[in-house]
């Protein structure tokens, strides 16, 4: 994210640059307006976490320091909760094939769903989470193989 001036920035998101113009709401709301368009987005701050809800897309941001650690289990196909929450559905099995993005998992908390994602094509190597179970943040809840 490059600061353009005032409450206007330049964010990229998958490879294409965005110019945005940002307007708190106040209690972790934000209204985003690009070109004709608005969405509105909610951050919860958790630590060095920040839980981002953009429509109906959840984000989980760290601090490089932090996010060292989940990029390692990312590359090696771990996905984590990203803090204390209830598992409210499970979207695969073991064994499936996925492809990059494809929901995986929902944690509730705080208040809201947080859905991990497929950080790559692969294949379900493990899986630990089950609907109604209560999990801790840092615990690998899916494992991809290649």
């Amino acid at each position: 994210m490059t600061p353009l001036g005032g409450s206007r920035f330049r964010v990229v998101v998958d490879g294409a640059a965005l110019e945005l113009e940002v307007e708190a709401l106040g209690g972790g709301a934000y209204r985003l307006l690009q070109a004709a368009s608005t969405t509105l987005a909610r951050v919860t701050a958790a630590g060095v976490r920040r839980f981002v809800r953009i429509g109906a897309l959840d984000f989980v941001l760290e601090r490089a320091a932090a996010g060292a650690t989940r990029a390692r289990a990312q590359a090696t196909g771990g996905l984590e909760s990203p803090m204390p929450g209830l598992v409210t559905r499970v979207m695969v099995q073991v064994g499936e094939s996925v492809k990059r993005g494809q929901p995986l998992v929902a944690v509730e908390a705080m208040k809201m769903e947080h859905v991990l994602r497929a950080p790559r094509d692969g294949k379900v190597r493990t899986l630990r989470a089950a609907s109604g179970e209560m999990v801790s943040p840092g615990v690998a809840l899916v494992e991809l193989e290649e």
